[in-house]
């Protein structure tokens, strides 16, 4: 019989989570509001003030919507599968992913997080996958859209560093896919004389044994995953249109908070174009190797967008972006998952359940 302790334990790394969530927010907000005070003109702050908030009530708005798109995405997907999944499950499994996106390298991907719960909320792991797979898959093909036509009616081609990346992914793409396939095929001979007994018998007999081990496991996940996408595919089309459109709201919104900050402080760019730079910033931030892209993400910033804005608000920008597409998310994250618990835990008692929720 499980206990109510080992009922709870999956619990403990969200915790974690939490506080160490808590504690990175004082600090990112301090080091935000020394770049906006080093790098900023102070005439600049003086006229602050002043100006109309609308569109810093937008940029607000705007950095938020992604946690209401990521719930409504996993319900999508959730009733299709005919689980009943709820508003505070979805919600808690991208609040969880938020924290873990702000503790651990942005390259690591909070979709382990976000695959681990969903699996706590009781779907197969064949199914926890293919929704996790459905959303990269649903990103996939915006960005397959959205970006070429970001790049077709915005002055993008006219920036220099824009034309460097290009020259340089040409470049690099084809080196880049023939050390992959380097190393996958040397790792695929490794295997091959390991279980052939070409490195020892006892080398043998570990690998057969370890490879026994999951198999079972992989093939019923593989059978779940597999029979939910020939079900998206028989019967789940307009499914897959609506999450796409969902999808396309919640990328246009968290690539247009810089474009509405920098509305707020008097300036007018090019919304498109900063749509895309943002994903070229986006994505560096994936090759940074710090918790939540910590730092490396404030430098790809302000090295892309210092040709595009003026060196007097450079600092408040790329402060203010962060802030809002970052540390404000993460924040209300931890209180949100804090009230979650303690909600939780005022349910329990009053239903003399003494163990942790489940859901």
């Amino acid at each position: 019989m499980t206990t109510p302790e080992r009922r709870g334990r999956p619990r403990t790394g969200l915790e974690k989570l939490f506080r160490t969530s808590l504690l990175l927010v004082p600090f990112g907000v301090a080091g935000n509001l020394a770049l906006s005070w080093f790098g900023t003109d102070r005439g600049e702050w003086a006229g602050i003030g002043a100006r109309p908030r609308g569109w810093l009530y937008v940029a607000v708005l705007i950095a938020l919507v992604p946690w209401i798109t990521n719930a409504v995405r996993i319900l999508i997907w959730a009733r299709f599968l005919k689980h009943p999944l709820g508003w505070g499950d979805a919600f808690r499994i991208i609040i969880g992913a938020e924290l873990s996106a702000s503790v651990i390298p942005t390259s690591t991907g909070s979709e382990v997080v976000r695959l681990g719960m969903l699996m706590q909320c009781g779907l197969s792991a064949g199914q926890a996958a293919s929704i996790v797979t459905l959303g990269y898959l649903e990103d996939l093909l915006f960005f397959v859209v959205a970006l070429p036509v970001s790049i077709a009616l915005s002055s993008a081609w006219k920036l220099p560093a824009v034309r460097a990346l290009a020259g340089r992914a040409h470049f690099d793409a084809p080196v880049a896919a023939t050390i992959v396939a380097g190393v996958l095929l040397a790792l695929w001979g490794a295997w091959r004389l390991l279980v052939a007994g070409r490195l020892g018998r006892g080398a043998r007999r570990r690998a057969r044994r370890w490879a026994a081990r999951p198999r079972g496991r992989l093939r019923h996940t593989w059978r779940d995953f597999a029979g939910v996408y020939r079900r998206v595919i028989r019967h789940g089309k307009l499914r897959f249109a609506l999450s796409l459109s969902v999808t396309a709201v919640q990328w246009a919104c968290r690539y247009s908070v810089a474009t509405a900050f920098v509305y707020f402080l008097g300036y007018r760019v090019d919304p498109l174009l900063f749509f895309l730079l943002q994903w070229v910033i986006f994505t560096v931030m994936l090759f940074v190797p710090t918790p939540g892209a910590s730092g490396g993400a404030e430098a790809a910033f302000l090295l892309v967008y210092s040709a595009l804005l003026p060196a007097r608000v450079i600092g408040l920008v790329t402060a203010g972006w962060r802030f809002l597409t970052f540390y404000l998310p993460l924040g209300l994250g931890a209180l949100a998952f804090a009230a979650m618990n303690v909600a939780a835990a005022r349910s329990r008692r009053r239903s003399g359940h003494t163990g942790p929720a489940t859901g």
